[in-house]
């Protein structure tokens, strides 16, 4: 083959700052984001940084600030990527993984499948980073990143839009001797594009993404657990209870108003010391006998808890797509949404049957929303 698509220079620094998640108003910062943490993930000589990104700085895909990184002591140069520059990063990747490419594992050949369809069908990673454009095929064996995934019940992720202080809580989460992270927010307002995008940028994990919309019985849960588990060469106990479970990261989406064995099998998993790390995102509506553990777990650092809000008001404006909107029009709009991105989105893309079924808006509230979203300013 040697003429697949691949990323500029460019692109590649863009998407590579787009896994590197930082505190903003930390002192200190990882040297990823450094020119010197730059040349060294995207595998060029320092020299090329700079006329890389000046221009994704021209586009407004990343801003130049001066920070300490970790282990320095002087102030460097550092890139910090913007929402703007998340959504570019994204559309790139998903050109770059719809491309069918021949692709080599276990001295097999498999054609006809784009690089997301292999990344599925064979629970890996494939960095996109690194090709060169004269790959012939894929070679699956030395080009994965370290980790057994499995995402197949997760959902497409369209934009993801800065939510820094969350990412950084379940960063820390993984760090911590808790067990399990409950992630609670309203329909729509983000949770599953919050998990999906984080565990999209742990490399060195073993991570199964579990839909309780699809698996709404213990016995498909138990079973999907099973083929996780078989995936890894490890029984499902150990998996999730022993210290064979250190690098693992067992994904739950979509808790809500679930059968009393389902309850069941995760308060059963509250208390354990040992075992895989637990994700549960929750609805903040979830009744509360559908709550699996007590404040007194909460209180022992056995579970942690997060609440996620709606977008803030210029992240409203960059999902709704209009930059010339009105303030005052805006401002309507995201009082009414409560920075919502479901609505936000079906507000851009004038989905008002989604609107009907999706949200407890009247006809005359949501023709009112639909007409404020397209306002322009007066000239």
């Amino acid at each position: 083959m040697g003429n697949i698509l691949v990323p500029s220079i460019a692109d590649r620094v863009l998407l590579h700052l787009s896994k590197v998640r930082i505190d903003r108003g930390a002192e200190k910062v990882p040297n990823e984001i450094s020119q010197e943490g730059i040349a060294a993930a995207v595998g060029i000589s320092r020299s090329h940084v700079p006329r890389a990104v000046k221009e994704l700085i021209s586009a407004g895909y990343i801003e130049e600030s001066k920070k300490h990184v970790k282990d320095g002591e002087k102030r460097v140069k550092v890139y910090l990527i913007t929402p703007r520059g998340l959504a570019r990063a994204k559309e790139i990747e998903d050109t770059i993984l719809s491309q069918i490419i021949p692709a080599k594992i276990q001295n097999t050949m498999v054609q006809g499948m784009t690089l997301k369809q292999i990344e599925t069908a064979f629970h890996r990673r494939i960095n996109i980073i690194r090709l060169t454009g004269q790959e012939d095929f894929i070679d699956l064996d030395a080009m994965m990143i370290t980790g057994v995934t499995d995402f197949s019940d997760s959902p497409k992720i369209s934009l993801f839009l800065n939510r820094e202080e969350s990412l950084e809580q379940m960063k820390q989460f993984l760090k911590s001797r808790a067990g399990m992270l409950a992630i609670y927010g309203a329909k729509g307002i983000g949770t599953s594009s919050l998990a999906k995008h984080f565990i999209q940028m742990l490399d060195n994990w073993n991570i199964l993404w579990v839909s309780l919309l699809k698996h709404r019985s213990l016995e498909d849960l138990r079973n999907r657990l099973e083929s996780f588990a078989d995936l890894l060469k490890i029984k499902q106990e150990m998996m999730i209870e022993s210290s064979a479970g250190s690098n693992i990261l067992l994904m739950f989406d979509g808790y809500f108003d679930v059968d009393e064995e389902i309850v069941g099998f995760f308060s059963s998993l509250v208390e354990r010391r040992d075992g895989a790390k637990i994700i549960v995102t929750c609805r903040d509506s979830t009744p509360s006998y559908n709550r699996f553990y007590r404040k007194e777990h909460l209180q022992s650092g056995n579970v942690q808890e997060m609440v996620l809000k709606g977008l803030c008001e210029k992240d409203s404006k960059i999902l709704l797509g209009n930059d010339e909107i009105p303030d005052e029009a805006l401002r309507r709009i995201f009082a009414m949404s409560r920075g919502s991105p479901m609505i936000l989105t079906m507000l851009r893309d004038k989905d008002e049957e989604g609107l009907r079924r999706n949200s407890t808006f009247t006809n005359e509230e949501i023709r009112f929303l639909l007409t404020e979203s397209v306002a322009k300013k007066q000239t």
